[in-house]
């Protein structure tokens, strides 16, 4: 696993996207569903394989900070991960990104496991 998107909460995601673009040379690279019918703004600065996230406020999203975890293989993770003892949200699901599966800390931060996968007709 590594980390993939960091995420920043706005209550107004085109100012932000403005914001990183034109003050701080970010590229807009697309956009992504990381929960149903929440889509993220994606941007990267070219020197990084990390990327921003912007997401809605987090006030809305009812947690602290939310970390992506890229990989491979959700399921195996998932089962890895479960096996030393963390409890996950739900059951590892797809959206329009991938196959995701979520797990949120004692201190309420949420983590994500990402599969990246198009299932979407081109």
């Amino acid at each position: 696993m590594r980390i993939k998107y960091v995420t920043i909460p706005s209550g107004n995601i085109a100012e932000e996207e403005t914001f990183f673009v034109n003050f701080l040379g970010f590229k807009h690279t697309g956009e992504l569903e990381l929960w149903p019918n929440v889509r993220c703004k994606l941007l990267s600065n070219n020197d990084s394989d990390i990327h921003i996230a912007i997401i809605p406020d987090r006030c809305s999203l009812n947690q602290k900070a939310v970390i992506i975890l890229n990989t491979e293989n959700c399921l195996k993770q998932y089962h890895e991960i479960t096996k030393n003892g963390v409890v996950f949200n739900h059951k590892p699901y797809y959206v329009s990104a991938g196959m995701i599966a979520e797990f949120t800390d004692k201190e309420g931060n949420q983590f994500i496991l990402l599969e990246e996968r198009s299932y979407t007709e081109d």
